[in-house]
């Protein structure tokens, strides 16, 4: 029998599960155990954590290491909310959780933990089905929640709205002297939400809402069917909704698991999650029932080959990123050609570059949203992209292959930065990664410089020191070879092979 546990430290809790593979090769949870401690409030109030959080912290996670030992489980990992690293002392309470609990936290960026909690969602049996409509992936944290919209099976946008549990309820503290302290923070939500409705919703009949967390699965014992698994019409979630909000707070259920020990988070819970219901009409709600715990878990175990993955994640990056660059007004046919021509470069230089699956999938990426930047300003337009997409979540990528996404693209009609420059943001292999992929991208966008792809076909091969582009066009290429030149010097430094373009006129 496989087992796993993964502990995590959110915003107001921590959790460990422990899990198990069945021999249907499925992901079984046969443990959980969930203690408040509360990180992100103190954090706000006084930009720290104080000795006796740590202490109860690392109390916490020493007791959740028995327990995990206790099962004789030898594959766990334990991480950290990303909000950690606002305390000041965030540092010194990861040296305390080691020397105290022999635990190492690994703090983990927003993107990735919200990646991991939809990767168990998309794990899920009627997952593909459902996005191959339209539908918005919902996760709910303590400081923030993030939507997902994918249309036709396509990622259209992932956006970070700063509304969560905890922070719904200091707003709510912050309002308790009037008698419309609700109302006020429900004008705060259906701001937010409306934000993103119009920029996003308009031309989109949604038809499902698909809820992260299995905190909405302990609704079942208060009168309502919601389960982990369970499609539940939308109107009557909301109806639903609605009737609890509309108690006194005295009245309101804390049979939540995710809330026994922090009942003052049951109303914002709710009110919160009313309002999505509101201001994102569907016409189901799915409750996944997964958390990140349960990411994690699929993460470990996908790896391992010990679980079966169907979604196709790398697809979910790249239509992410085209759909950024045609929100930008990135003009499309030059893209696809760019893409078509650093992707077959990428291929033959594999010997030469040593890079893998991955780093093509990034190259992917720079050449999509390489000239995002020119919406906001052509004259600065790398450096635009780089703000752009260090700005936009792209579901998939971790904070760091969005960085070297980032600053490729700002190099690229610059000078290259020296290491010492990024030695602060990167390592030495990140930054060779980085230089190797904006050679590339230079080479292929000569060859399509007067972006009109003059190119009827394009052949590329090695030979030797040489990599040679043959390119058939029935129109001169002038513009592309003066262009190439300088790119293709670049290139012969990088990789110590010189690219040679050839041209084959094509007469009709």
């Amino acid at each position: 029998m496989k087992l796993y546990a993964s502990i995590y430290v959110g915003t107001y809790e921590t959790v460990l599960k422990i899990f198990r593979i069945t021999s249907e090769r499925k992901l079984k949870e046969i443990d959980c155990l969930r203690m408040p401690v509360e990180l992100l409030n103190e954090i706000n109030a006084n930009g720290k954590l104080s000795n006796e959080t740590t202490g109860r912290l690392c109390d916490i996670l020493g007791d959740m290491l028995r327990t995990v030992k206790t099962y004789q489980v030898t594959d766990y990992q334990a991480y950290a909310t990303g909000m950690l690293y606002r305390a000041i002392n965030a540092f010194f309470v990861l040296e305390q959780i080691k020397l105290r609990t022999g635990l190492t936290l690994t703090v983990r960026s927003n993107s990735e933990q919200r990646f991991l909690s939809y990767r168990a969602a998309a794990s899920q049996r009627s997952f593909e089905e459902m996005i191959s409509e339209s539908a918005a992936i919902v996760d709910v944290g303590g400081g923030s929640l993030q939507i997902t919209l994918f249309v036709n099976g396509k990622v259209r946008t992932t956006q970070h709205l700063g509304l969560g549990t905890v922070t719904i309820r200091e707003n709510l503290r912050r309002f308790s002297y009037g008698s419309n302290r609700r109302y006020h923070v429900q004008e705060i939500m259906y701001k937010e939400l409306d934000v993103f409705t119009t920029m996003y919703l308009q031309d989109v009949k949604l038809k499902y809402l698909i809820i992260l967390g299995d905190q909405m699965s302990a609704l079942s014992h208060v009168g309502t069917p919601v389960d982990s698994g369970v499609l539940l019409k939308a109107d009557r979630y909301l109806d639903f909704l609605q009737k609890l909000c509309g108690k006194a707070i005295l009245e309101l259920p804390v049979e939540l698991p995710v809330l026994q020990e922090n009942q003052d988070l049951v109303e914002p819970y709710l009110l919160l999650h009313e309002a999505i219901a509101e201001k994102m009409p569907s016409k189901y709600v799915f409750f996944s029932g997964v958390s990140i715990n349960e990411g994690m878990a699929y993460d470990f175990f996908s790896a391992k080959k010990s679980l079966d993955v169907e979604h196709d994640f790398e697809q979910d990056i790249l239509s992410a990123a085209w759909a950024i660059a045609k929100r930008y007004g990135s003009y499309q046919p030059h893209l696809k050609a760019l893409d078509y021509i650093s992707t077959q470069i990428y291929d033959v230089m594999k010997k030469f570059h040593g890079l893998g699956k991955r780093e093509r999938l990034l190259m992917r990426v720079v050449a999509v949203l390489h000239d995002c930047g020119k919406y906001i300003s052509i004259a600065e337009a790398s450096q635009c992209s780089r703000t752009i997409i260090m700005s936009s979540e792209i579901l998939g990528l971790t904070h760091k292959e969005r960085e070297m996404v980032a600053t490729t693209v700002a190099m690229n009609r610059g000078e290259l930065l020296a290491y010492g420059e990024l030695a602060d943001r990167f390592r030495e292999e990140e930054y060779v990664t980085i230089v190797k992929l904006l050679a590339i991208l230079r080479v292929a966008n000569a060859l399509d410089r007067s972006h009109k792809q003059k190119f009827k076909h394009i052949k590329i091969a090695l030979r030797g020191d040489k990599l040679n582009i043959t390119i058939e066009s029935k129109d001169s290429i002038a513009l592309e070879k003066g262009m190439f030149e300088e790119k293709a010097d670049f290139f012969e430094q990088v990789f110590s092979v010189r690219p040679v373009l050839t041209e084959l006129r094509i007469f009709e």
